[in-house]
């Protein structure tokens, strides 16, 4: 006879637990089991049939996986909670005694002291995993660099973050990682790539900042305390690889301060970037001269991107830039510096300007305002907008667009890829091209109509045809061209068409009507974009 299965011991039943038995298991508090999930990365589960999974229970109840909450029971940060409820315990003790000076000696020689390193590495076992799960880390950790220092933020938390994103952001303009930018409503997009890895965060405006009140700032400071670990392994390894000393000398007031590569460095990663050029083009050649099959085209487009990556890290080389003081600095410098362009600023905006701003050198200054005094003939004048377009389009624009006080081009977001069937507006080139070749086709279409006309005409007067009797056959012509008949091929397709439609079953037919419908609503709004974009145009002229 089969053993009888015990009601509970299999199933969903044993493979999930609710947060209070969890807590009992763990004999801990729920503000220290919320601190030990984020920190370990467990998050509740949803089970199929909650009924089940709580033992026939229908009360709300949140649930976890029960492997979770046992491996919980092994972590060594658990020892250190239970340690530091001791300590504050004994220390509230002495504290209401009026014993200041005992107090002070256990809170310098007794305090609990904890390190988050094991768990980095248990949550990432490679470098690439962590650089995978950097977006939000890096944003969290410039949206606390921003906030004022408080009774909830303490001051050396805002001073860790700010030195963590200066050895960042430096790493990736000595290294010439950045690929995109997006100026936004929320703060300044960046994408840089590290090691075949896309890294995508958002740096807010300097604005001053409130402390929101209706934010569980507890639970945001957790997150934010393994963050902090983990940008500091990240940052070591970048800065270990490309042979500089970590932590780097950052001077945070000046921006990015960090000392220059050394020589051996800068020429090993340039002879690098050459060799792979070079190995593709011959690998790109050879495969020309043979049939042209998907390698190489796969093979011609790693090439293409190779070039544009270069390109781009040299976008700004040939360009000595001054900011005028009203222009983000913090943004603009970065920007420069990691396309491979020298920069330079008012003094009342930073210590330590590299060149003032008579230097001879300038080529471009960037202002901000609606006429700029006193110009230099020998510089172009641009909006801030320039270099973020300049960045994304990976070529020099025309400054003319962005002339200070100019209505600018449209700023369009490089992070959306366009599909079948979407609106893509015109890129600020191919507008201006756009523009002059239909300009060009339009004019040359009038002049062919002209001359043909008027040839028609000189013709049947020669022939002795009344102007009444010459423009009825025009007429019919048109009235032919508009009413055409449908070849055999389209027929044909049509009619396989509909009967495919005939032979659909009702929930296919159901399914294939709601798509028409969504791809209908689509050109429709694709088709009203297009007008207003035509009447933008005819309004410009």
């Amino acid at each position: 006879m089969a053993k009888i299965q015990k009601k509970g011991k299999k199933g969903n039943a044993a493979n999930f637990i609710t947060r209070q038995q969890a807590l009992k298991k763990l004999q801990v508090s729920l503000a220290d089991f919320r601190r030990l999930c984020i920190l370990k990365g467990i998050y509740p589960r949803e089970p199929r049939n909650k009924k089940k999974a709580n033992k026939g229970s229908t009360a709300p109840a949140t649930f976890y996986y029960t492997k979770d909450i046992q491996y919980l029971l092994h972590e060594p940060l658990l020892d250190k909670f239970r340690e530091y409820k001791t300590f504050a315990r004994k220390l509230n003790k002495v504290l209401h005694k009026g014993e200041y000076s005992t107090a002070k000696s256990l809170d310098e020689n007794h305090r609990p002291i904890y390190t988050l390193d094991h768990i980095v590495k248990e949550r990432y076992p490679s470098f690439v995993d962590a650089l995978r799960d950097m977006d939000d880390a890096i944003s969290m950790l410039y949206l606390f660099s921003k906030m004022p220092a408080d009774n909830k933020i303490k001051a050396n938390v805002v001073k860790n973050c700010q030195r963590l994103i200066a050895e960042f952001q430096a790493y990736v303009a000595k290294s010439k990682s950045l690929r995109k930018v997006f100026f936004s409503i929320k703060g300044i997009y960046y994408q840089a790539e590290i090691k075949g890895q896309t890294i995508t965060w958002v740096v807010p405006y300097q604005f001053s900042q409130e402390t929101p009140s209706d934010v569980d700032f507890r639970v945001m400071l957790t997150f934010l305390e393994f963050y902090t670990t983990l940008m500091g392994f990240i940052n070591f390894r970048l800065y270990t690889e490309l042979n500089i000393n970590y932590p780097p000398k950052l001077d945070l007031e000046a921006g990015l301060g960090l000392d220059a590569l050394p020589e051996s460095v800068k020429n090993e990663e340039d002879t690098t970037a050459e060799t792979t050029l070079d190995e593709f083009k011959a690998v790109g050649a050879a495969a020309e001269e043979e049939e042209e099959s998907e390698d190489v085209a796969t093979l011609r487009k790693i090439q293409e991107h190779s070039q544009e990556v270069s390109s781009l890290k040299t976008l700004f080389s040939k360009c000595v830039f001054f900011l005028s003081r009203e222009t983000p600095r913090y943004a603009l410098e970065f920007m420069i510096r990691s396309c491979g362009g020298e920069v330079s600023w008012d003094a009342t905006v930073g210590a330590n300007p590299p060149y003032p701003e008579s230097d001879e050198r300038i080529t471009h200054q960037i202002s901000d305002r609606p006429k700029v005094p006193n110009r230099v003939l020998s510089r172009t004048y641009v909006q801030p907008q320039w270099i973020a377009d300049c960045i994304n389009a990976r070529k020099l624009l025309r400054p003319s667009l962005y002339e200070p006080g100019a209505t600018l081009p449209p700023h369009l977001s490089p992070f959306v890829e366009a599909k079948e069937g979407d609106y893509v507006p015109e890129g600020i080139e191919e507008e201006g091209e756009d523009n002059e070749e239909e300009a060009e086709e339009q004019v040359e279409a009038e002049a062919e109509d002209e001359e043909a006309v008027y040839e028609r005409e000189l013709k049947a007067e020669a022939e002795g045809v009344t102007f009444s009797e010459y423009q009825k056959p025009e007429e019919e012509k048109k009235k032919t061209t508009k009413g055409k008949k449908r070849t055999a091929a389209e027929a044909e397709e049509a009619e396989l068409k509909e009967m495919a439609h005939v032979m659909m079953s009702n929930k296919q037919r159901k399914l294939y009507q709601k798509m028409k419908y969504s791809n209908q609503q689509k050109a429709d709004e694709v088709a009203k974009l297009e007008r207003k974009k035509k009447a933008l145009k005819k309004a410009k002229k």
